[in-house]
């Protein structure tokens, strides 16, 4: 009877002993996790140029863009370019019939010939020869010119030659074809065929509000990216500055911008960023920054006791990757100029944690 009484004794011991065995095992291994998950990087707080940015959305405008349109009315017989092919100044981008046109000019020609030949007969008649007409007084030449219908027959004959010369649509400048309204054997459009935009530089024209713009002036450089492609961009300078504040308490400001790659288009929408360097400035990570009983703190390496102290700061200015701090003297914190400020590994420190700083 004892002997089996004394067996679930033992086996509850040994039970017991593994389980404080695997407890101290698994406190171990939690310290140690811990150890290992305070590793940190840190930077050098010095003195530095920040990049103050200014934020706004624009649109992009091409700085030549023309609407082209035939000067006559007929046929269209060729069409030598599509959408967003490129063409070189002179390059003729599409033409009509121009039969009737020809016709009309040859007619036209005639007629002048006629005209100009009545127009010598009557200056014969008022006494001067028709191989020098320099000598002939005004008002006698007036008289000439309308009883020959000279004037008319010219008219005539301008008009017949604009009409051909109508029948074509050449590049005024180099650029890229767009818009373009009919087809080969379609009839010419009344308003415009196409659009050539020059696409190596384009304006962007964006707002600001009233409060920041003593900080933009002309010539200030600004970055421009497509809201379809964020990653990308661009660099361009302020050109121009709008002397009106309008009803929403904004001024428009303007930017060139060149289009190195190609791939920005007319009427893009875009992001544009103005940037100001303020020099001498304590500037830190954002990840540097992190909250602590609501406040902004920076963790400080300390390299004695290898702890992180943490010191509460005011962010004074902010750009997309960093801030400018300087130290809460309300806290009464401290901070120095050649501190060890960590960037990394900070989000679950505590005052005076250990960390181990990153190689």
């Amino acid at each position: 009877m004892k002997k089996l009484m004394i067996l679930p004794l033992l086996l509850l011991a040994a039970a017991c002993g593994r389980n404080k065995n695997e407890m101290e095992d698994d406190t171990l291994t939690r310290l140690s996790q811990a150890v290992e998950g305070n590793y940190v990087d840190t930077m050098t707080l010095r003195l530095q140029d920040f990049t103050r940015q200014t934020i706004s959305n624009g649109k992009l405008a091409a700085v030549r863009k023309s609407t082209l349109r035939f000067g006559t009315t007929g046929t269209i017989e060729q069409v030598n370019f599509i959408n967003g092919q490129k063409v070189r100044e002179g390059e003729l981008i599409a033409s009509l019939d121009q039969e009737n046109a020809s016709i009309a000019l040859a007619q036209a020609e005639n007629a002048l010939s006629k005209a100009r030949i009545d127009m010598n007969d009557v200056l014969i008649g008022f006494g001067y020869g028709d191989a020098d007409t320099s000598n002939v007084p005004p008002a006698t030449m007036a008289i000439a010119r309308t009883r020959s219908g000279y004037d008319d027959a010219e008219q005539t004959y301008r008009k017949a030659l604009s009409d051909l010369r109508g029948t074509k649509i050449t590049a005024p400048f180099s650029g890229k074809v767009a818009g373009i309204k009919a087809r080969v054997y379609e009839n010419a459009p009344s308003e415009e065929f196409c659009t050539l935009i020059d696409d190596s530089s384009f304006e962007v024209t964006f707002p600001l509000l009233e409060s920041e713009i003593p900080s933009v002036r002309t010539g200030m450089p600004v970055k421009i990216s497509p809201f379809n492609n964020p990653g990308k961009t661009y660099t361009g300078r302020i050109t121009a500055i709008n002397p009106m504040v309008d009803e929403k308490g904004q001024i428009q400001i303007t930017a060139s911008v060149g289009n190195s790659d190609g791939n920005m288009m007319d009427g893009m929408n875009v992001r544009v960023t103005v940037e100001e360097i303020i020099p001498r400035q304590q500037v830190v990570p954002k990840s540097a920054v992190v909250m602590r009983d609501n406040q902004d703190v920076l963790f400080v390496y300390q390299s004695a006791d290898s702890s992180a102290r943490w010191v509460y700061v005011d962010i004074l200015m902010s750009n997309s990757a960093s801030h400018v701090v300087r130290v809460n003297q309300e806290r009464n914190a401290q901070l120095e100029l050649g501190d060890a400020v960590i960037t990394s590994g900070n989000l679950n420190l505590a005052h005076e944690s250990k960390v181990i700083v990153r190689q």
